[in-house]
């Protein structure tokens, strides 16, 4: 399945069928975002360089973002977790990074920011998976790649011409699919991920950006 619109700078696609479920396990083992308030989001993140057909790890540094661009933690220096090495080798998150890098036409010696999150919910509650809303995460491109869900619904993804626009484009995402966007040009958001039972369920995802 393939649906871009050239215009307006944004592509969903997917990898192939099944590729993603050797990923789950190292979900399975992210610690809780310490930045956040309760134990809703898991996290690691890091970064890469691409030089050619390949990436290369670099220092993970202190992700920062500023307050005119993230309201929520803005002008907060943040360090997380380091990605499990095993996860970064893997063939499957590799093709995530050659699909966004050729997506997007990635220059050599660019990096890529790699943020690995599950969103968890138990019984009664909804969480948003963005707190902050509909925004823009102040880098030219963001790639969304789902990896899968269990126990829960919700979660599409939403672009938005502006802040106080309606979406133009809403879809919940099936492990394997993807959307890479120009973040310089459009919002995005996610719609809150909602129990399906009283057990703990959870809905993982990789975000990339450059």
């Amino acid at each position: 399945m393939i649906d871009t619109d050239i215009k307006l700078q944004w592509h969903l696609d997917s990898l192939p069928a099944g590729s993603v479920a050797p990923l789950l396990g190292f979900f399975d083992r992210l610690p809780v975002d310490p930045y956040i308030e309760g134990r809703f989001r898991e996290r690691r993140y890091g970064r890469v360089e691409k030089e050619g057909s390949r990436f290369y790890p670099l220092d993970n540094g202190v992700f920062f973002q500023a307050a005119a661009i993230n309201k929520f933690l803005g002008d907060v220096p943040r360090t997380y977790a380091e990605l499990d090495p095993a996860f970064v080798a893997h063939p499957t998150f590799q093709l995530m990074l050659a699909r966004f890098a050729r997506h997007t036409r990635l220059a050599d010696g660019q990096a890529i920011g790699i943020h690995q999150m599950r969103i968890v919910t138990g019984e009664g509650e909804s969480v948003p998976p963005a707190p902050e809303g509909v925004h823009q995460d102040g880098f030219d491109f963001i790639g969304v790649f789902c990896c899968g869900s269990d126990g829960v619904s919700g979660g599409a993804l939403q672009l938005y011409h502006g802040l106080k626009e309606q979406p133009f484009f809403q879809q919940q995402l099936n492990a394997g699919e993807y959307l890479i966007l120009d973040d310089r040009r459009f919002y995005h958001n996610a719609a809150p991920i909602l129990p399906q039972g009283p057990h703990r369920g959870h809905w993982d995802v990789i975000v990339l950006t450059a």
